[in-house]
């Protein structure tokens, strides 16, 4: 396993250097509040206990930083480390590798198409077949395992389909929508998708945004807004996660909890200072390293492919 995966390591780092993108060096310290709602980082202190930062669980604030100031740049890429707080268990390490790349000029599609040229590589290294890559999209897949419009449906709606489901929450009452679609997605529909073959998922609603463009569509004839991002699955274990990115600083800013600049941690405000100079047109997608070893080896538990998982260290 120690050589499987030095070896996916270099295929991706050659794949992306193929491309003359330019791997990125990313501090792991960061001085910044959580930017994504689901995500909590590790607080940093020192010794005498004063607060002095977070360890980043993404090098997307960096990245984009460097695109705004070099924006002629093709591609770029970190991959590293990149740490989560409470997130363990057989698909969570709270430390783990992540390939995050961020394509200049690409949508969402071009995005999608390199995800799918990655995977498709480490597959080749591996000695296993092609699969088929099959396109779904997020109102659709509701409708069809729950019955529901994902859309629209309330809160009430959600935890109901939930307890049909077999599906007990402790402390309902302070699940939020996201929370409940987050909840289904993970139980009932990812189980359902064939382990056989990679799932490209698009069409998230526009409040699972966080970083990502919106788009105007229609669902069951109806007008909605969504998301310009995708998730790769491989079976039912989610590899990758990508964004046709959002360039209004403004925006970004609410997005962040922040109505200022100046309000902002100083990690924060350095981004969105870099995003009022201009981000150019680009899609960027995070890719669990660790999770496409488990799937090429057909492993179950996370702590099967890490040279030291948090249980071992």
């Amino acid at each position: 396993m120690l050589i499987r995966r030095a070896r996916l390591k270099r295929l991706l780092r050659a794949e992306l250097d193929a491309r003359d993108w330019l791997e990125i060096d990313a501090p792991a310290l960061i001085d910044s509040g959580d930017f994504e709602p689901n995500i909590a980082l590790f607080r940093v202190s020192l010794p005498d206990g004063t607060p002095t930062g977070a360890l980043h669980s993404s090098p997307e604030l960096m990245i984009k930083r460097l695109l705004c100031a070099y924006p002629d740049l093709p591609g770029t890429y970190y991959l590293g480390p990149v740490f989560r707080a409470g997130e363990a268990g057989a698909r969570h390490n709270p430390e783990f590798t992540m390939l995050e790349w961020y394509e200049t000029g690409a949508d969402l599609e071009a995005a999608i198409a390199t995800t799918l040229a990655l995977i498709d590589s480490a597959r080749h290294l591996a000695g296993l077949p092609a699969v088929p890559a099959r396109h779904c999209d997020y109102g659709a897949l509701f409708r069809e395992r729950l019955d529901l419009d994902p859309y629209h449906a309330d809160a009430i709606a959600l935890g109901r389909a939930a307890a049909e489901h077999g599906i007990d929450v402790v402390a309902a009452q302070d699940m939020r929508r996201d929370d409940w679609l987050d909840l289904l997605m993970s139980v009932v529909i990812e189980p359902s998708f064939p382990t056989d073959a990679l799932t490209v998922l698009t069409g998230y609603p526009a409040s699972q945004a966080a970083m990502a463009r919106l788009a105007d569509t229609r669902f069951e004839g109806r007008p909605v807004r969504v998301a310009e991002r995708f998730e790769v699955y491989g079976g039912g274990l989610e590899l990758a996660n990508g964004y046709h990115e959002l360039t209004d600083a403004a925006e970004q800013a609410q997005r962040l909890g922040d109505q200022s600049r100046e309000a902002a941690d100083a990690t924060q405000r350095r981004f969105l200072n870099a995003l009022a100079h201009g981000l150019p047109d680009c899609s960027g997608v995070a890719l669990g390293v660790d999770r496409l070893l488990m799937w090429l080896s057909g492993e179950s538990d996370i702590d099967a492919v890490l040279p030291f998982s948090s249980r071992r260290v």
